[in-house]
């Protein structure tokens, strides 16, 4: 029986519908945001792993990417969303800071584009051979424990204080257990590859078909935060110095002073897009306006208590934040979770530590 082919623009429409789905299957969806340009947006639940939203823009010859991912086989999934797009070449991939689900799935496009950039920030070039090989490996190690941990909650059916399992926090934990089995692939003599292009200020890609400022605003997740800016079309991806439900504050990498500032030079290209590091597509800056407000009120209520304080011990004592835990988790028992380990515990340290 003869078969009745599909209209070559609908076949095309009918492969990517099918990609779409697959790309959700994996864990991610891929958003066009203008004719050009592409978000990659992570689709798991709110939890303690996390995997990074990425983005292209394809230029008239050439791709640009930002972030890859934190293993090779999620780096590749991503890339064949990309192939299936454009059969343009990768001429650039920004990575917007230095976190292994950032940066580890750097090999799989460096190795399909030889010739490719690695542009990164200018403190990345210290960092990743020396302290990052460190916390990777001390990472690496805890793994298997962790995901025994994990996998013992759900078996179990209760938390660790003994109640049972929502299904939000079933959900968080079967995300955390797939999440951290794709950090587990990265084999133990892993190296980084280092940026061939340190960025201590701006660097642009100015092309016929796409304009890209890579932009160093100043600190915030961490020490090597940079921002991808696309001016002609009002969009910027700015990394994990916006996470969502909750920032992601590190004790001793993030700059909990800084934090608000360097945002407000974010809201400053006044962009009508923001692709966070984790969490949904932004199309305005309330989100943004809560992490400046939070950032700025614990460095401020810390400054109180170290009037009356001798020790962070002590201070801690004295710095309530339930009124802004409940801006950020609400009701949801994992979103408190995540706002207790990212927030009540490092950011009043890293504000105290590094005045």
């Amino acid at each position: 029986m003869a078969r009745t082919l599909l209209p070559p623009s609908l076949s095309w429409l009918w492969l990517l519908l099918l990609a779409d789905a697959a790309s959700a299957a994996n864990g991610f969806s891929v958003t066009r945001l203008r004719d050009n340009v592409f978000a990659v947006m992570r689709t798991d639940p709110p939890g303690f792993a996390v995997e990074s939203n990425a983005g292209f823009v394809e230029c008239a010859d050439h791709v640009v990417v930002i972030d890859a991912q934190s293993n090779d086989a999620t780096t590749t999934l991503v890339l064949s969303e990309i192939r299936l797009r454009t059969g343009k070449p990768v001429r650039y991939l920004v990575n917007t800071h230095w976190h292994d689900d950032h940066i580890v799935g750097n090999r799989i496009y460096r190795n399909a584009f030889p010739s490719m950039k690695i542009v990164g920030h200018a403190a990345s070039l210290d960092y990743l051979p020396t302290q990052g090989k460190k916390n990777r490996d001390q990472f690496h190690q805890a793994i298997p424990d962790v995901l025994a941990s994990f996998r013992k909650l759900l078996e179990t059916g209760k938390t660790r204080s003994g109640k049972p399992l929502s299904e939000e926090q079933r959900r968080s934990l079967e995300s955390d257990i797939r999440l951290g089995e794709g950090y587990a692939t990265v084999p133990s003599d892993f190296v980084a590859l280092l940026p061939d292009i340190a960025v201590k200020d701006k660097y642009s890609i100015r092309d016929a078909g796409c304009a890209v400022d890579v932009l160093a605003l100043g600190n915030a997740h961490t020490t090597g935060d940079l921002v991808v800016h696309l001016p002609r079309h009002g969009i910027v991806f700015v990394g994990d110095m916006v996470g969502w439900p909750v920032p992601l504050v590190g004790l001793d990498q993030s700059r909990v002073r800084e934090w608000g500032g360097t945002l407000r030079r974010v809201r400053d290209l006044e962009a009508s897009v923001v692709i966070p590091g984790h969490g949904p597509v932004m199309r305005d800056n309330s989100h943004i306006d809560r992490i400046i407000d939070l950032m700025t009120t614990i460095t401020r209520r810390v400054d109180e208590a170290r009037a009356t304080s001798d020790s962070l011990e002590a201070a801690r004592g004295r710095i309530d934040l339930t009124d802004l835990r409940r801006q950020f988790a609400g009701e949801s028992d994992v979103n408190g979770a995540l706002f207790d380990a990212y927030v009540t515990g490092p950011a009043v340290g890293n504000a105290w530590n590094l005045r």
